[in-house]
């Protein structure tokens, strides 16, 4: 999220301690170059807004694969006039990545308790819009992480799994998408091309592990297809969202 040049934090008059921003009580972190801002697992303090400098984010990898010859996987370099470190805040729960300057950097930070009260006391919709937009980053950042470190069958597999997880429905023959997607849909969504994605599916289908007719796609042995997905390439939990009034029955 980047603010306006009018809206700049960079411009915000001050170079230390407690200040406010836009009528929010911020504090001023002033850190020096490769200087830890919060660290995976931990709590988070607040929302950061970086005023000046670079922040790197980086995820730790369980597994080290592929292109990746490191446990770390960067996700993104924060720019000054961006805030950073609110999924945790949205969500709850801990940092699932950690955040270190790239550069000696100025840094709001946003009381936690302030921020969740703000939360709080906005309309449900808006809440509901947080939840998802949070919910649809993590995603973005997983998928980002599997395309970069996956082969193309892990890709398909993991596409597959994702959407029978959210579309899904039981059959006599195994778990339906349920889902009338042409190849090439299918093959943007999984990172490659028809002719590649054509020819995983039919090795899948011989293999048994999947049943394909046309566009419909069946999933007969998930334990199967989940092997071929590999390691670190698990879809993520399915966002539901809150429940909304009228559409429950």
């Amino acid at each position: 999220m980047t603010l306006s040049p009018s809206q700049n934090p960079a411009q915000a008059s001050g170079g230390g301690g407690g200040q406010s921003l836009w009528g929010v009580p911020s504090e001023i972190l002033t850190l020096r170059e490769n200087e830890m801002i919060f660290r995976e697992g931990e709590t988070p303090r607040g929302l950061y807004l970086l005023k000046s400098g670079a922040v790197k984010m980086v995820a730790k990898q369980t597994h080290a694969r592929g292109r990746l010859s490191s446990p770390e996987y960067i996700n993104k370099v924060v720019s000054p006039g961006e805030l950073f470190g609110f999924k945790a805040l949205v969500k709850g729960g801990t940092y699932d990545y950690f955040a270190k300057t790239l550069k000696a950097s100025e840094i709001h930070v946003f009381p936690r308790e302030t921020v969740q009260q703000m939360m709080s006391s906005t309309n449900p919709l808006v809440r509901m819009m947080l939840n998802q937009l949070v919910k649809d980053l993590e995603i973005n950042e997983s998928q980002n992480q599997t395309h970069y470190l996956a082969s193309v069958q892990e890709r398909i597999a993991h596409q597959l799994l994702a959407l029978s997880d959210k579309f899904g429905t039981p059959t006599a023959n195994g778990t339906s998408l349920n889902l009338r997607l042409t190849r090439h849909e299918l093959a943007q969504l999984a990172g490659t091309i028809n002719e590649s994605l054509s020819r995983h599916l039919t090795e899948l289908k011989d293999e048994g592990v999947l049943d394909v007719r046309g566009k419909e796609i069946v999933i007969k042995n998930r334990e199967a297809l989940v092997q071929k997905a590999g390691q670190g390439a698990e879809p993520q939990p399915v966002f539901r969202g809150p429940s909304i009034p009228g559409l429950d029955q």
